[in-house]
């Protein structure tokens, strides 16, 4: 294990995984232990980590990629992702850089992952595709699930830290790309799912059924998912719209999720149907707002309100 390990973005998923990152360095992390580097644009996020234990470097992603030999990346955007990755001040640009091993842990799709795995490769850095899903509480716990594609000794030697990272570390393939694909393929479900569950909830609302009961019943049932199951009880039905993602997120992962099935010619008339849900919600609640205020959007258009009888937001 290498003696420093990079991390870029500190965001609602990064944060948390830096912290877990930082307190595996502090009990011996690897053979030997190891300094965890980070660095986001926000100083309120770089204070965050130092205070869980990380190193903040101002030099950005070219300080991390001089000194750090792995480097993991976790970011809100394709044209961030990219420019952090290739740029003129990108991880791989500054001269004799330590940096061997990529990791792209964000949700950026197929084209883009392809674009900067030619362009770090030209610059001698493998490219491990690892995007990871379990939202905020999952990073928090180490609970997610890491979908890694890339060279067996890249993989490798990202794996001891993708390991404290999530529970399940799955390698689905060689080559960059196929990691974004099974993403994307587990967000369209998830997404979407959180739009249909709106619905099928309102719907019995309006019939005066308690929200509360219906998810206890389905979640009993064959329509248990993972909205009914977590993601509506402790943010709808409480009324605190927490979840922790924005309809920012969710619009863009379900743009790349169409796009991909496009690209591929996979007929996606239901991924079409729930992006422009997501497109609405954005607008009317907030690029920012938690994306479980999609349910508010079905309360606006039926007036019957998806909580548990007694909560109050």
């Amino acid at each position: 294990m290498t003696d420093s390990i990079g991390f870029l973005g500190l965001g609602s998923m990064g944060g948390p995984i830096v912290a877990r990152l930082a307190a595996w360095a502090r009990e011996g992390g690897g053979d030997h232990g190891c300094r965890i580097l980070v660095h986001d644009v926000r100083p309120e996020a770089m204070a965050r980590a130092a205070a869980a234990g990380a190193e903040p470097v101002a030099g950005g992603a070219r300080e991390l990629g001089a000194r750090c030999p792995l480097v993991l990346a976790c970011l809100p955007g394709t044209a961030i992702s990219e420019a952090v990755a290739l740029g003129e001040d990108g991880v791989a640009s500054a001269p004799g850089h330590a940096l061997r091993t990529y990791v792209e842990m964000s949700t950026i799709g197929g084209e883009a992952i392809r674009r900067i795995a030619a362009g770090l490769a030209a610059r001698g850095v493998a490219l491990v595709d690892s995007p990871i899903s379990g939202g905020a509480i999952g990073a928090e716990t180490g609970a997610l699930a890491v979908m890694a594609a890339g060279a067996p000794e890249a993989v490798a030697a990202a794996r001891p830290v993708l390991e404290v990272v999530g529970r399940r570390v799955f390698t689905v393939g060689e080559t960059p790309g196929l990691g974004q694909a099974m993403k994307l393929a587990n967000n369209l479900l998830s997404l979407a799912g959180m739009v249909l569950t709106a619905e099928a909830l309102s719907l019995g609302a309006k019939a005066g059924l308690d929200p509360a009961l219906m998810c206890e019943v389905i979640n009993a049932g064959t329509g248990r998912n993972s909205s009914t199951d977590s993601k509506y009880p402790r943010a709808v039905l409480t009324g605190r719209f927490d979840v922790g993602s924005t309809n920012r997120i969710a619009h863009k992962d379900m743009a790349l999720a169409m796009a991909e099935c496009a690209a591929l010619g996979v007929p996606a008339p239901l991924t079409g149907l729930a992006r422009e849900i997501w497109a609405m919600t954005e607008a009317a609640q907030g690029a920012q707002a938690d994306m479980t205020t999609v349910a508010k959007l079905y309360e606006g258009w039926t007036g019957a309100p998806l909580r548990a009888r007694g909560a109050t937001d």
